[in-house]
């Protein structure tokens, strides 16, 4: 069973990307609706795949800015390199002014974007001015009291979503490296809830945590009164304590989606489906860096496809195809040729491979693959080694 190639260059309506976007943005659910109730019915979302791949491509669903990379904590986990860059208001006013309409949710990152003295003025020009669909913002918490929890709810938040590496203070702590950051967080998501805004964990899983998933999504729910969301974690260097092995992050893969989330798990498996690529990055998703730097995705910082400081986004997202390292980026890894779930899968998310396999051209590091038998659509999200 093969649902063509991966969505590796731009579709036909891409060649417009500003229309295209906001012609897809508004139709994405119908599309993606349309093809789910085809695939539980019949082998004709092949097809549908296949025209899709060819004739839409991708379109972008969500930036993720980085505000600034300054942050109060020092995580064992960060992916910051340049602690002291900053996206001027200037500039992000005129990225957002060119967002306007066009139906891209915004993701506000840092660092720290609570840092920023004018972090409720951008969610408002995020959400009133460029009319973003959804905005939110990724923190610590610790520093959202009360009063600012208030403002960014009349900004229009739509979610915070806050690091929470452990349920243990003492094991959270030592990974955020800052004593009483656990409680803070604790307490900020609790103000930001109280606010009205939707409130999210994020937990990367690794070695240091891996062990206590469970746990931590009782905590999250019962506890805190929060939406819980785990991540595969990206390793920062050679020979990462925190790199896991990979059948255990398969087995708590499998948990999260098929035991805790399979409205999201049934959404990723067709989302594979219809485009091919495990790795939304790029394709769906880009990050503008701290810097003006635009790249795939936030854990990758060595595949510059562009500077908002000297040509606009939509340029760059439409010009992205004609850069050598970002089609390596996103071309199958030849030793995937023989997986017979290839097609839905794409290589896998490949954030790290250059720094521990020396390439992109590798596929993703957690691979238990490659699969011969014959690929089950039931068991996609088993067989595919990540997920988001």
């Amino acid at each position: 069973m093969d649902y063509g190639r991966q969505v590796v260059r731009a579709g036909l309506i891409n060649r417009f990307p500003r229309l295209g976007n906001r012609l897809l943005a508004s139709a994405q659910r119908r599309i993606l609706s349309g093809f789910t109730r085809l695939a539980k019915r019949s082998d004709l979302d092949r097809l549908f795949a296949r025209a899709a791949r060819r004739l839409v491509g991708a379109f972008l669903y969500s930036l993720k800015v980085e505000v600034n990379s300054r942050c109060d904590q020092d995580c064992r986990m960060c992916y910051i390199r340049d602690r002291d860059a900053e996206l001027s208001w200037p500039v992000i006013r005129d990225l957002f002014g060119r967002l306007r309409g066009k139906g891209v949710r915004l993701e506000i990152l840092g660092g720290e974007p609570l840092l920023r003295g004018d972090i409720c003025a951008i969610v408002a020009l995020a959400k009133r001015e460029c009319r973003a669909p959804f905005v939110s913002l990724y923190t610590t918490a610790t520093r959202a009291d009360a009063g600012l929890a208030r403002e960014l709810k009349k900004a229009g938040l739509d979610a915070a979503i806050v690091s929470l590496m452990s349920r243990h203070p003492e094991v959270h702590d030592g990974l955020a490296g800052r004593p009483g950051s656990f409680a803070g967080a604790v307490a900020g998501m609790a103000r930001l809830r109280e606010a009205g805004i939707a409130v999210y964990s994020f937990t990367a899983v690794h070695a240091g945590n891996s062990g206590d998933v469970s746990g931590i999504d009782r905590t999250v729910r019962s506890d805190l009164k929060c939406h819980p969301i785990f991540y595969q974690y990206i390793p920062q260097r050679q020979g990462d304590p925190l790199l896991m092995d990979n059948e255990e992050w398969r087995r708590i893969k499998h948990w999260v989606l098929a035991e805790t989330n399979r409205s999201h798990m049934e959404f990723v498996r067709h989302f594979y489906m219809l485009t091919g690529n495990a790795c939304s990055g790029g394709n769906f998703v880009l990050t503008v860096k701290a810097d003006g730097r635009v790249q795939p995705c936030p854990f990758v910082d060595d595949l510059p496809l562009g500077n908002i400081h000297e040509s606009d986004i939509w340029t760059i997202y439409g010009q992205r195809y004609r850069l050598a390292n970002y089609i390596e980026f996103k071309t199958p890894p030849a030793e995937c040729a023989p997986c017979s779930y290839l097609s839905v899968c794409g290589g896998g998310c490949r954030a790290g491979n250059r720094m521990l396999l020396g390439s992109y051209g590798r596929r993703d590091l957690r691979c238990t693959g490659p699969f011969r038998g014959a690929l089950e659509k039931e068991r996609i999200t088993d067989f595919v080694p990540c997920f988001f």
